[in-house]
């Protein structure tokens, strides 16, 4: 039977279906599989060759065949020539053409017999029928995956020039892709053609110049499955263009075409956009929004890349600078494609006009009290509540791929937010919280100027009660009103910007935080009344800020004369020196308008120290004060209390937190001249007044109106947290010093919050200030354990506070995996609890605080500060705040090491290091007690491990060149046998050297480490420490280069001394030293011979090295001196040790290593010496 018979029976559309046919068709395909299976790689190759022999089995009923034909089929053609590494790629291109491409892919729809049954069937339900599709479809699947997408084994070639350059590769996988009318709609075949494109980026441009798909937008669902199968093939691409990875230099215009291949589809442009969010129809735009997102998020992460000046600093192709060029034109060719921003806020605002009209055509009337917004978005469904929040997604993504395109959009933005918050109803229900999150975002990304915030919408007077609020008024209730942390989070973050942005808050803008805090923790039914006294002021600030700025000031420079008239002018920067405060009152007019250039215009360095000192609290302040007396004194006094109540707390938490209170006090003290007509205000008023008048100086302090008799009370504000509460009542009450308080505190440290640590902290340093200050009053029996426990509440803040981070990062690396669109608020929260940089903060305002750098170790350095007491409680007070200092130091250092911020022990390790050299300059100088315990020897103990390497070098050279008596203590009864010990510096420089640094030598620090190996050296023998001697192997292990520079008697010590460290320091010695080889031979022959030849097997290595090193050097003796010289002196020790079989090796090694290139005499001579010990013995 010929060829073209059999292709004639094989074909079912001409012959009625019978088994015969079937048998015929499986015996032919198991004949040309044979040639596969049997034949080796050039049988095969073969085979391919031939035209029709095997592809003929396709295109003539495989659609029909059995299930397991059809996998003996694919698994043989998998094995044998997809996966034969002996079959070029040519060969598999030759043979897979697009034509059997095709027919394979046929397979997708089989609808042939079921004879095999599924391994593992997923449902009891399906068919035998389905189930064996389901089986074919993934056998075709699989096959084609290999065949198409591997670049190893398969078919497809890579083009760098991912299409650009104009040539045709990989045609055969084109019209392949082409051929697949189906991808839109079935899943596998798509999975299939973005598999294909993502490793063939090549053939993107002319797929969609050739495919036929539509993508004019149309309310099809056709359209919409092509826009999904547009998505899918863009979403599989490299987040970064492999454009970036070549390694030559590509020109720009060149560059951004490479990349647009893979960022934006060929069939995407401004027209079609347009057109699809115009249309009347959610599926739509949600299609088109979400095509949008994807072409954005893809530009941002190569923009983010280009700008990332870390990743060119290496780059031999590209430079920082060109990458900024690249970015710009790339922005510019994205925006020559995207839709007009007007477009996208449209869609925004075609929903509130369609509510706005169903409102209407219910009967609304036009004065209802709820807005037509907020109450259409209850019935809001699911897709409207996505498409808002893609939309809002995208504005986001527009600020920050194509931020021109924003800046040139005229428009209010603060008009979105009219659609998702309200004045009235708890908003919360009202919308979903993934629009409040998505709406806080662009808000937050989007520059200042495109909102307009702080303008009331109806007339220019910021004091109008009526009419609809302003933006920032719906801002403070969304605040409030939020059951989402993350929500609340955002929005208070939003808030601070705007105010920040101002210019009014530049240096203030954390106090913001404390108004916003207290505003939240207001009781419910006084909340809308404060939030309306914080809109007013807040407006009546930002339209005329310079009244109240300079209010400030004049209470900065009040507070600083006051204190220079006192005699108690901190200094260290504890107040602002009196030439700076012209300059800080011309200051504040410049922070209106914008604070850049400003440390060049004053004239000195406005760093943070300066920055609290200048400006304690801001000037929100004294607006705040003024509008409460006009309150006060009008008639509303019922609101007037909710107002004082909310003061007093904000204002009690803003003089926790300043590092000088006096000026607010000051302030304080000036506003309160008035007796309110409320009784409980005045009360109010009274009890803060005794509290906050603690700080003034009684010279200053004045009798107001408003002192009441029955307000003994201390003062304690309502909102603050059971720590803090505590803490102030026992500080006013002078009750800190009663256990059973201390016991209490302490205890209430771990139920503080994260973000009430900060606060916390800074309360307790406030009373630690004021301790120190008032220390003379407080006596020795009261000052040094109200120290002691200040510091220890400080101690424990910092632990607790390290602790509750470590739990938040744990939260967060379990929600990283949530999507950023159907978001979980709790998954959010706990991802920006990862970036909470509250203890950093906490870290930062414990240990930059100028009480304790300036007192720490202050006697020691001999830098007290300015006091009045007298000189036996200036020892006391430095003594235990030191001391106390120090243990807040060593709990503080391994949190500051894990963060990486140990710049902020600068201070304390400068400290420490004077204090240290001070002393040790000292005991050079007289006699050598010295006291059992000293402070910085002990802080140097406790901190070395985190102090600069620098410092740590200076102080061990200056312990080394002590002299031995410093280093050592005598025994109280001398006695021969009774061995010397170390004293406190002796201890100190073992535990120094013993941690020094194992790193390599560098160049620059040769000749320190010189000094520091010939100091030790010249101790070790004096010390006799184990643990010294195996530092200093290390270090010669280290940089051998340094052992000329040991002092010669070291190696006579190491020799004595028999230990493994002592033996190694000896052995590297006489291989890197010739002056040690020589010395010693000396020693060899006169001290250590009875040594030698009593411990000849601990000695033997270090002989072998002598014997290997022995011609190094420049001695003016014979060579073979040395060497005859032992080996006359220990040749017969040597010679009976090797008849010995546990030491055969070592011996003969060592006689090999003496005879070696030895003369021919000498050589004689050792075989002599031999042959007579052998007839002696």
């Amino acid at each position: 039977m010929e060829c073209a018979e059999i292709f004639q029976l094989l074909s079912g559309e001409k012959r009625p279906e019978s088994e015969g046919v079937h048998d015929v068709r499986l015996a032919y395909i198991q004949f040309a599989l044979s040639f596969l299976i049997a034949g080796d790689d050039n049988t095969i190759g073969q085979v391919l060759e031939l035209k029709e022999f095997i592809p003929c089995i396709f295109s003539s009923g495989i659609k029909e065949d059995k299930v397991s034909t059809i996998n003996m089929l694919l698994s043989t053609l998998k094995t044998k020539v997809i996966y034969n590494k002996n079959i070029t790629k040519t060969q598999k291109v030759r043979f897979f053409t697009g034509q059997l491409l095709n027919h394979i892919a046929s397979l997708y729809n089989w609808n042939g017999i079921t004879d095999v049954a599924p391994e593992n069937p997923e449902s009891t339900e399906v068919s035998a029928e389905e189930a064996g599709k389901a089986m074919v479809r993934d056998l075709v699947h699989n096959f084609l995956i290999d065949l198409c997408c591997s670049r190893k084994h398969g078919i497809c070639f890579y083009d760098a020039s991912l299409g650009t350059s104009g040539r045709g590769g990989n045609l055969t996988l084109l019209h392949f892709l082409l051929s697949l009318k189906t991808a839109a709609g079935d899943e596998l075949v798509a999975t299939l053609v973005v598999n294909i494109l993502r490793v063939c980026p090549d053939l993107l441009t002319k797929y969609f110049k050739e495919v036929t798909f539509s993508f004019l937008p149309r309310v099809k669902s056709t359209w919409l499955n092509n826009v999904k199968l547009l998505n899918k093939i863009y979403e599989a691409q490299p987040e970064i263009s492999r454009a970036f990875w070549t390694r030559e230099f590509i020109p720009l215009p060149r560059l951004l075409a490479m990349v647009m291949v893979t960022t934006v589809p060929l069939v995407c442009n401004k027209i079609m956009f347009t057109q699809a969010l115009n249309l009347d129809s959610i599926p739509v735009k949600q299609s088109a929004l979400s095509l949008i997102s994807v072409i954005l998020k893809r530009a941002l992460k190569t923009v983010d890349h280009c700008l990332d000046k870390e990743a060119w600093q290496d780059s031999g192709v590209y430079t920082a600078e060109v990458m900024e060029e690249f970015v710009q034109l790339f922005r510019e060719a994205l925006g020559k494609i995207l839709p007009d921003l007007n477009t996208v806020i449209w869609v925004w605002q075609s929903f509130k006009k369609q509510e706005i009209q169903q409102d209407h055509g219910k009967g609304k009337k036009s004065n209802s009290k709820t807005s037509a917004a907020s109450k259409a978005a209850q019935h809001d469904d699911a897709e409207t509540i996505l498409l808002k929040a893609a939309l809002l997604q995208v504005i986001c993504l527009y600020q920050q791929v194509v931020p021109h395109m924003v800046m040139q959009y005229n428009f209010d933005f603060s008009k979105l937010l009219k659609g998702i918050v309200s004045e009235q109803g708890p908003l919360p229900e009202q919308v979903p919280p993934i629009l409040q999150h998505h709406m806080l975002k662009v808000a937050l990304e989007l520059p200042a100027n495109k909102f307009m915030w702080l303008k009331a919408q109806e007339g220019p007077d910021a004091e109008i009660i009526g009419g609809e609020r302003s933006v920032f008024y719906l801002l403070m209730k969304m605040f409030v009103n939020s059951s989402h942390l993350q929500l609340k989070s955002s929005t208070k973050l939003l808030i601070i910007k705007i105010l920040r942005d101002t210019g009014v808050f530049e240096h203030t803008w954390k106090e913001l935080e404390l108004w916003l805090e207290h505003l939240d923790c207001t009781a419910e039914e006084h909340k809308e009344t404060v939030i309306q006294f914080l809109e007013r002021i807040l407006l009546t600030l930002v339209v005329s800020p310079y009244s109240y700025t300079d209010k400030a000031s004049e209470f900065v420079q009040e507070a600083s004369t006051l204190q220079a008239a006192v005699g108690k002018q901190d200094t260290d920067d504890a107040s602002i020196p009196i030439s700076h405060i012209d300059d800080v009152l011309d200051m504040v007019d410049v922070l209106v308008e914008g604070s850049e250039g400003l440390d060049e215009d004053i004239g000195f360095l406005l760093n943070e120290d300066m920055i609290l000192l200048t400006f304690p609290f801001s000037a929100l302040v004294p607006a705040a004060l003024e509008a409460r007396n006009k309150l006060l004194l009008g008639t509303e006094s019922k609101a007037g209390e909710s107002i004082m109540a909310y003061l007093i707390a904000v204002l009690t938490d803003l003089l926790h937190t300043q590092r000088d209170p006096l000026a607010l006090c000051l302030m304080l003290q000036s506003y309160d001249k008035f007796e309110p007509a409320n009784l409980l205000c005045c009360q109010q008023l009274a009890q803060f007044h005794r509290y906050y008048s603690l700080w003034i100086p009684e010279q200053a302090q004045e009798v107001l109106p408003l002192q009441v008799p029955n307000s003994s009370a201390p003062h304690v504000p309502p909102s603050s947290s059971c720590f803090s509460t505590l803490l102030q009542a026992s500080y006013e009450s002078h009750t800190l010093g009663d256990k059973n308080i201390q016991t209490q505190l302490l205890a209430a440290v771990p139920c503080l919050a994260l973000q009430q640590v900060l606060r916390a902290a800074t309360q307790v340093l406030l009373y630690l200030r004021s301790t120190v200050e008032s220390f003379s009053q407080l006596g020795k029996s009261v000052g040094p354990s109200l120290l002691q426990l200040l510091l220890d509440l400080l101690k424990h803040l910092v632990v607790h506070a390290e602790q509750l981070d470590a739990q938040n990062q744990q939260k967060a690396e379990a929600a990283r995996a949530e999507s950023d669109l159907f978001l979980d608020m709790e998954c959010v929260a706990s991802l920006e609890l990862a970036t909470d940089k509250t203890v950093e903060e906490v870290l930062v305002a414990v240990l930059k605080h100028p009480t304790l750098e300036s007192w720490f170790l202050a006697l020691e350095r001999k830098a007290v500060p300015p006091h009045t007491l007298s000189p036996v409680l200036v020892k006391l007070l430095a003594a235990h705040l030191s001391a106390g200092v120090l243990q807040l130091l060593v709990a503080c250092s391994p949190i500051l090491h894990k963060l990486g911020h140990l710049g902020l022990l600068a201070k304390y390790s400068e400290a420490i290091t004077q204090s240290v050299l001070r002393e040790l300059r000292t005991r050079t100088v007289n006699s050598a007690t010295t006291p059992k315990t000293l402070p910085q020897l002990e802080a140097l103990r406790e901190l070395y491990p985190y102090m600069e390497s620098v410092q740590i070098r200076e102080v061990t050279l200056a312990l080394l060149s002590l002299p031995e008596a410093h280093l050592l203590t005598q025994p109280a009864t001398p006695s021969p046998g009774k061995e010397k010990q170390l004293s406190s510096l002796g201890k100190t420089l073992v535990q120094l050297l013993a941690s020094s640094p194992q790193d390599q030598l560098q160049s620059s620090e040769l000749l320190w480490w010189a000094e520091y190996v010939r100091g030790l050296g010249a101790l070790l023998p004096s010390l006799a420490e184990h643990e010294l001697d195996a530092v200093f192997l290390q270090t010669l292990q280290r940089d051998p280069v340094l052992a000329p520079v040991v002092p010669v008697d070291l190696l006579e010590y190491c020799l004595v001394r028999r230990t493994k460290a002592s033996l190694g320091i000896a052995s590297l010695l006489l291989q890197h030293s010739s002056t040690h080889l020589l010395k010693f031979e000396l020693w060899c022959g006169q001290p250590g011979v009875g040594l030698l030849q009593e411990h000849l097997d601990d000695f033997l290595p270090l002989i072998h090295v002598y014997l290997q090193h022995r011609t190094q050097g420049c001695f003016t003796r014979p060579t073979g001196a040395s060497s005859a010289f032992l080996v006359s002196l220990y040749i017969k020790d040597i010679w009976l040790g090797a008849q010995q079989p546990d030491t055969f090796l070592a011996h003969v090694r060592m006689i090999c290593e003496a005879v070696k290139d030895r003369p021919r005499g000498e050589e004689e001579d050792i075989v002599v010496l031999c042959k007579d010990i052998n007839s002696d013995s």
